[in-house]
């Protein structure tokens, strides 16, 4: 009798296992990564979706938030949205396209994470501000103004 619930149980415990590493796998493969190391010469334009910047640092507490929020939630924008990250306190690249674009803008750096997504410019994120970055999303799907390319257009100007 011991030996059949010591089967049972070796079986059911090489189930578990093995549905365990299942599910890491297929985390790991389904996850969108939001908060990588892109570059200017990184970002591209889908005629389906529009961009969201962000810029963001690492070791940033609100930038992790930031990034468990999106990757958590990707059918929030996934659909109309391509997103493009730019490190900025180790890349120095980024650290000066960040308040090159910002000036730009009229706007002074505050920090980070800055999001810049049609129009909006954002600084900042927490749980409380989900709710505020659900509505812009919402709002800004159909804006067809990218606050990069108009600098990138405007640099190359002048």
């Amino acid at each position: 009798m011991d030996t059949k619930i010591l089967k049972a149980f070796g079986v059911f415990l090489i189930f578990f296992v093995l549905l365990i590493g299942g599910l890491i796998v297929y985390d790991n493969l389904t996850k969108v990564e939001v908060l990588k190391n892109d570059h200017l010469a990184d970002v591209t334009h889908d005629e389906k979706k529009n961009n969201i910047y962000i810029f963001w640092g690492n070791g940033c507490a609100h930038c992790e938030e930031l990034r468990v929020f999106l990757e958590d939630n990707p059918s929030l924008w996934t659909k109309d949205y391509q997103i493009f990250s730019f490190e900025t306190w180790k890349d120095e690249e980024n650290a000066t396209l960040m308040d090159d674009v910002l000036a730009f803008l009229d706007r002074e750096n505050e920090g980070t994470p800055t999001i810049l997504i049609g129009d909006e410019v954002i600084v900042g994120f927490s749980s409380s501000s989900e709710e505020k970055f659900k509505t812009i999303l919402e709002q800004q799907k159909n804006n067809d103004y990218d606050a990069l390319e108009e600098f990138k257009n405007n640099k190359e100007k002048n």
